[in-house]
């Protein structure tokens, strides 16, 4: 597993934990602005999650041509 893979998961354990967040606000207070927010972030967190997953191996690799 690469460097970027584990910012990756790390980066959707983040965006699942903030979705969870999100949804025990919205039982308690119903739908706020607060809860839109961090369903934002949540959103955010996941797509860079997939992003930095799917780079990753190909950075490495790029990162290993680099070197002398």
């Amino acid at each position: 597993m690469t460097p970027w893979q584990k910012r990756g998961l790390t980066s959707f354990g983040l965006g699942f934990l903030l979705f969870v967040v999100a949804a025990a606000t919205i039982e308690v207070e119903g739908g706020t602005v607060l809860t839109f927010i961090l369903l934002g972030a949540a959103g955010v967190f996941v797509v860079a999650a997939f992003a930095l997953i799917a780079i990753g191996p190909r950075a490495d690799k790029k990162e290993k041509k680099a070197e002398p």
